[in-house]
């Protein structure tokens, strides 16, 4: 993130950037352990929100076990039947293998990762297992502080 933009404006130009395709279930993947995928879930809800987008909610699949996978590919489906779009962090697929059923389950994907932390090689084997096709692109953190920033739109990175 540039250092005299707000956060506001970086959660804008990320969410009209993924809005750019038309969606109506995106996950979040991050690459790996570590990035906090709930807290971007939520703030691009509210980003969505803000702008007038038809109500958008957050179906959490952070921690699904195998058997929680089908209730939660369910409540996607019933947001989706209500006219809603729905934004669903999930776990990075090399710890949470029910994560690729969810991930599949969804529209797009944008892949999350921390700047200097995230393996080249994990990121490109997420692509690779969910579908190249359902990403959109990705989201690049860097860490300043105690403060996790957002860095690059989900459609400027060619995957």
């Amino acid at each position: 993130m540039k250092k005299n933009s707000t956060p506001n404006s970086d959660w804008q130009r990320i969410w009209f950037s993924a809005r750019h395709r038309d969606w109506t279930s995106l996950a979040l993947v991050p690459s790996d352990a570590g990035v906090d995928v709930g807290r971007i879930a939520d703030m691009l809800a509210t980003t969505g929100r803000l702008h007038g987008e038809r109500h958008v909610s957050v179906v959490s699949a952070t921690g699904v076990r195998l058997e929680g996978v089908q209730p939660i590919v369910d409540a996607i489906a019933a947001s989706i039947g209500r006219g809603e779009i729905v934004v669903i962090p999930v776990d990075p697929v090399a710890d949470n293998p029910g994560a690729i059923a969810i991930l599949r389950a969804c529209s797009a994907a944008i892949l999350v990762v921390r700047l200097g932390e995230s393996q080249f090689t994990t990121a490109q084997n997420t692509i690779d297992i969910v579908d190249r096709e359902r990403f959109l692109g990705s989201i690049v953190l860097e860490k300043e502080g105690r403060h996790l920033l957002a860095t690059a739109e989900p459609t400027g990175l060619e995957l």
